[in-house]
């Protein structure tokens, strides 16, 4: 008698599952002035310079790594913006439906816990539903707190190590910014975790704060005057935790750091390039599909 193969039926189950890669989205970061580049206040050349791509661009490179990672037996990855960039979810949704897909998951791919990633994702779950009633749809757990997370942030301060000022073997400021949300939507315990785990993963010599772009708190103007005269750092390193260059970029973490370079002559600020697409954080993203293919 031949033994019945359970995980074969599992995986013919789930065949051609549906992934929606959920993301903000955005029009903005085709300009370099809209990156860490814009920031150089000596005047020099970028030699870390990644030539980071616009939202639009990463994020298809996103979904391609994913759809990769997941394989085309298994999965078909439809790249899916809350704003700007269409298809939006219930696009996406009706997408898959139209494939003659029978089951969904939507993937998270923010990089915070604020209104976007919780309220905001209930709802709208809740409408995908009402769009394709014969569609099952769940939702995967989203980016959050992950050590891989935290080792792509180490490699973006490492990568612009020679150009961190040399100050007599003083202790390097680590200043990582999250997109700013009000605190009633995220408390940033993961952020302060995340901060904490870099922190341990660099070693001595590094001292590292957490901080909002704007909103809610912690703030950039708090962080850096822990740093400075709490911890006692001779140069700050600002680390954008956003994805890709634009307004946020732009405005509040580079136009934060001017204000605070003005405040604190004396200690040299620097920007990192942002996290850009990096396969370390897709397979985040899909080791999160994995545990809700396994649970189903």
């Amino acid at each position: 008698m031949v033994e019945h193969n359970k995980k074969a039926d599992s995986e013919l189950t789930r065949a051609k599952c549906g992934i929606v890669l959920l993301c903000h989205g955005s029009q903005r970061g085709t300009s370099k002035s809209e990156c860490s580049c814009a920031w150089d206040p000596a005047n020099t050349s970028q030699r870390w310079c990644r030539d980071c791509p616009s939202t639009p661009v990463g994020l298809e490179g996103a979904a391609s790594t994913l759809q990769s990672l997941l394989g085309s037996d298994s999965s078909e990855v439809i790249l899916s913006c809350l704003e700007f960039i269409e298809p939006h979810p219930d696009q996406a949704i009706q997408l898959l439906s139209d494939k003659g897909i029978s089951t969904a998951v939507v993937m998270p791919y923010l990089l915070g816990n604020g209104k976007h990633a919780t309220e905001e994702m209930d709802e709208v779950l809740e409408e995908l539903k009402a769009k394709a009633p014969g569609l099952e749809i769940r939702l995967a757990q989203g980016l959050g707190y992950d050590a891989r997370l935290a080792d792509v942030v180490c490699d973006r301060l490492l990568e612009m190590k020679d150009d961190i000022p040399q100050l007599d073997g003083g202790t390097v400021g680590v200043l990582l910014v999250k997109a700013g949300t009000k605190s009633e939507y995220d408390s940033c315990v993961w952020l302060e975790e995340l901060g904490s785990l870099v922190e341990q993963t660099l070693g001595t010599g590094y001292a590292v704060e957490v901080a909002q772009s704007h909103y809610g708190d912690p703030t950039m103007e708090y962080a850096v005057e822990t740093l400075v005269k709490t911890r006692g750092v001779k140069v700050v390193v600002c680390i954008p935790y956003v994805f890709f260059p634009g307004l946020i970029l732009q405005r509040n973490i580079v136009g934060g750091i001017s204000k605070l370079q003005e405040l604190y002559k004396d200690v040299p600020m620097i920007i990192s390039p942002p996290l850009g697409v990096d396969e370390r954080i897709v397979q985040v993203a899909a080791d999160r599909i994995k545990t809700v293919w396994d649970n189903q």
